[in-house]
């Protein structure tokens, strides 16, 4: 499998440090945290509440996030670390609607 151009995050502190610190973006279909990092590359965390549904479907928006965001990466800020949040009817909007969020994001820097 070819590796991945941008990193995830994976550990709870790091989500918290992002929503808790970082500029927030309420688009339609998702809620996208940033904040800079040291790095100085993109990494990406995506939560779905389990109020959207059962594991399955669950699973099915974080596949379309993802992919959404492996296909735009370039309208994602560079060195930053990126909480992407699914907001209630993003299945109802598909995968088209994430994507044109996902052009949507300022480029700028989150400072």
């Amino acid at each position: 499998m070819p590796e991945s151009p941008m990193e995830t995050l994976r550990n709870s502190r790091d989500f918290r440090r992002v929503i808790e610190g970082g500029n927030r973006e309420i688009l339609e279909t998702i809620t996208l945290y940033r904040l800079p990092n040291q790095e100085g590359q993109t990494r990406i965390g995506i939560s779905v509440t389990k109020k959207a549904g059962g594991s399955v479907r669950r699973n099915r928006i974080k596949r379309r996030i993802r992919e959404a965001t492996r296909r735009n990466t370039a309208f994602l800020p560079a060195g930053e670390d990126v909480v992407i949040v699914a907001r209630r009817g993003i299945l109802a909007a598909g995968y088209e609607g994430i994507e044109r969020d996902i052009r949507k994001v300022k480029r700028g820097s989150a400072r």
